[in-house]
Parts: structure tokens; sequence; C-alpha cells
């Protein structure tokens, strides 16, 4: 009597069946309940509009970024239970979107520092006993590190990672050719789940393939990152080094893949095949000039016939977006998750279709993106120490958000009509920055300030 039973690990899933056998003596059930269990990141910001249907997007991303948060970030937590440092970064961005709390991203970061091999690569999975290996996914781990130097105020802690990261690059030189280009990398070459690439490695990424303009333009990525975490550390001189190596794999990529007939960069050098990952990449990592950058976005929104960006990808597609002042194009993006919403879905899915996971932090990133591109909240320089606000509203009429800082939280109330932004941006006090709209920038600093032009009248419900 009054025995209780429980399980040796947390179990997962949208239904608990119980079945109960008795024997001789009936079975009395006194109670059955559930006990969550996870890392407590609890919200300290909001994003609110009047798309109701972005607030459905919101609630679906928070619960998938708690479900994968325990000791450390991981991707799903009936399969993996292990961190995929693809799918860290994207987690890392997404909390910082969402809590001050830096103590899960500290966590993830060394554990796969823990794992760095010789060559300066670290394991695609970590911790676990069955280790795979992908140099794309060791570069987006040393990503997360220039996110963290953007986003919080630790210099010590950041300088004490950079050697690592400095290793990884170091080690990547071995890999590139004579003509500049990275290729035969170390491990898989991972970078969506699209059905045109079965394994997920783009085309030419293989080992033994000619190259691919993909991975390429994510080492320029890496490369550019590290400069700005080297500048924000007064290493000078390195940063010099790793932006000298960006501006020579930049001229290589153009050589090798731009392709003048389409005005995009191809997969290939071969110029046969098109992905959205190329032009996100290319515009994000600076590998293009001006001109061949909005070409390359024209092609992004209208070429009929690129290989699309799944649910982890579109992190890098909507950060493009952004980029080029297109939020409106995102907002619609967001059809894939208000499809997860219409399924009943609790949480984000791995991937389009009949999704292997049904849990997949991952696909959390859209609170990155609601904050940092829609409201336009984001670090404007290391250590958040000056704020940037540059709100794209694509559409909507007015946004309300609340996002972490290592100061405080910014508050953004705002109005948009006839081209006029209207209201206030709060920073905390001790934090001072810019407000940009339609290219012109304005001073903030601590306390209220006043956007626009108090006159207009309010819009019809804004609430």
């Amino acid at each position: 009597a009054g025995a209780r039973f429980t399980t040796p690990w947390w179990r997962c899933g949208r239904w608990c069946q119980l079945e109960v056998e008795t024997a001789d003596a009936p079975l009395t059930l006194d109670a059955l309940s559930l006990a969550e269990t996870r890392y407590p990141l609890e919200p300290e910001a909001y994003f609110r509009c009047d798309d109701p249907t972005v607030a459905d997007v919101w609630r679906l991303c928070v619960r998938g970024l708690q479900m994968c948060a325990h000791e450390m970030h991981f991707d799903c937590p009936y399969y993996e239970q292990q961190m995929y440092g693809g799918d860290t970064r994207i987690q890392m961005l997404a909390t910082d979107a969402l809590t001050s709390d830096d103590r899960l991203m500290r966590q993830s970061f060394r554990l796969f520092e823990v794992s760095q091999r010789d060559n300066g690569a670290v394991s695609m999975n970590y911790p676990t006993t069955w280790l795979q290996e992908s140099s794309t996914f060791s570069l987006f781990w040393s990503l997360m590190l220039g996110d963290y130097s953007l986003w919080h105020d630790d210099v010590p802690w950041v300088r004490a990672r950079m050697p690592a990261v400095r290793k990884l690059l170091f080690g990547l030189e071995a890999h590139v050719g004579p003509d500049g280009l990275v290729r035969n990398l170390p491990g898989l070459s991972f970078i969506d789940w699209v059905p045109e690439w079965p394994t997920g490695t783009p085309p030419g990424g293989g080992y033994g393939e000619d190259g691919s303009s993909v991975v390429n333009c994510l080492y320029l990525l890496a490369l550019r990152s590290a400069a700005q975490v080297e500048g924000s550390l007064g290493e000078r001189d390195l940063a010099a080094r790793w932006m000298a190596r960006a501006d020579s794999l930049a001229a290589a990529i153009r050589r090798a893949f731009w392709c003048a007939a389409r005005g995009m960069l191809a997969d290939t050098a071969a110029k046969d095949s098109f992905s959205e990952h190329a032009q996100c990449l290319a515009i994000l990592s600076g590998a293009l000039d001006a001109a061949q950058e909005d070409a390359a976005f024209a092609g992004l929104v209208s070429a009929p016939d690129l290989t699309r960006c799944t649910v982890s990808f579109s992190h890098y597609l909507f950060d493009a977006l952004v980029r080029m002042g297109r939020t409106d194009i995102l907002l619609k993006r967001l059809d894939l998750w208000r499809d997860m919403v219409r399924l009943d879905l609790k949480t984000p899915i791995e991937g389009p279709g009949d999704a292997r996971s049904d849990c997949h932090a991952w696909g959390s990133h859209p609170l990155y993106h609601l904050q940092t591109g829609v409201a336009g909240v984001r670090p404007d320089a290391a250590g958040y120490r000056r704020g940037r606000v540059a709100p794209q509203p694509g559409g909507l009429r007015w946004i309300r958000s609340r996002v972490p800082t290592p100061k405080g939280p910014v508050f953004e109330d705002l109005r948009f009509a006839d081209g006029n932004a209207v209201g206030t941006v709060t920073l905390p006090e001790g934090l001072t920055g810019v407000f940009v709209w339609k290219g012109v920038e304005t001073p903030l600093v601590g306390g209220v300030n006043r956007i626009g032009d108090d006159g207009l009248p309010p819009l019809a419900g804004d609430g």
C-alpha cells in the first residue's frame, strides 16, 4: 500500500498510456502525476504584434527551446539527448533573445571544447560515446564564441576560449588549396536536410569532390567572426590575420562560384546547381561585392529552381532577409511554423514532412529573428556595450517587445503607419545606443526615448 513507481530517466511525448494488469487482488491507483524536468529556462522576453498567429509561433518555439535544455543544450529529448554544433549555435541565439542567463551557453561551448582534436576540430556531437565528425559543425561551434562576445560582457571568459577557436582555424588552413578554397574537409560537411542532398552535404562538399561554395562561405563567415572577436580583445595582429585570410577567401569564392549568367553564386564550380543556402551565406559572409550581393538576393527571392532551406537553415535565410531589409518575406516564411501550430504540435519539428523528431530546438530560431530582425533590437558592440534598435515591421502595424541585455531589458513600443514609426524605446540605465529608421540614425540613452510624431493617431486594435 502506498507504493510509488517512477521512471529512472525522463520520458517524452504527447501521450501517456498506462496499462494495469492485476492478479488475485485489486489495485487501487491513488494518483498519477507528471514531473517536468528541464533547465529553468524561463522567458524574460516577449514579442507582441497585431498578427495573432505570431503569438502561437512564439509559444511553440519557447516550448521547443525549453524541452531541449537540460544540463546542456541538446537536439531532441527523445532521440539524441546530446549536442550537435549546428543545432547548438542556433539554440544559443534563441536563448539570447529569451533570457540574460548565460550559464547554459557557457556549458555548451565548453563541452564541445573538451572534445577538441589535435587538428582543431571538435566533435560533431558531444558528450556521447558514439562520436561523429563534421568540419562544418566545428565552424558553427566557432561562431558561438562570436555570438557570445556580442551578447554578453565577460571579456576574460571569451579570451580564455579564443585559443580553441584559433586552433580550429589554423588546422583548417591545411585544407586550403592553391586556388584559395577549402575542400576535402574531415568528416561530414553537413548543412541541411534537403531532399536534393541525401546526406545533408551540399554539392561539391564531400570528400574528394571539387569544392562547395556553401562550405567555403561558412568558413568565410567563421573567419570574419574570429576577426571581430580578436578585435574586441585588443588582438589587432590576429584580427588583421583572420581578416586578410577572409578577404583572400572571398575573392577565391567569387572567382570559382560566381555565375554571371544567373547573377547568383553557384553551388559548385560547374555552375549547374543553385541553392538558397549559397545565396544566404554569400550575403551574410560578405563574399560578394555590392552589385553581386543585390543580384544574388534578387535570385534568392525570385529564382524558381533553387534548393530550398528547411527548418534549421531557415535561420540563415532569415538573417539574410533581415540584412537586406525584407522582413515581410520572413514573416511570410513563418508559414512553416504556422503549419506546425495548425497540426497541433507543441514544439518545432526537425524537418518538414514526416518528421523524425517532433521536438527539435533548432526550429526555435524565430524567437531570435522576431526580436533582432522584426523588432530590430540587437547588440551594436562587443559585450552589448552599445545597443541598436532598427525595427523592420514588414507590414505589421505595431510591435511591443522586451529583449534582455546584460544591463537589463530593452523595451520597444512602436506603431507604424504611412511610413512613420511612433512610440517609445526604453533602454536600461548604463546602456546607450542608436535608433535606425529609413537609414536615419538617432542616438538613444538610458531611460525612455520618444520616437516619432506624438500627434499620430493610435492604430485601431493595437491594445
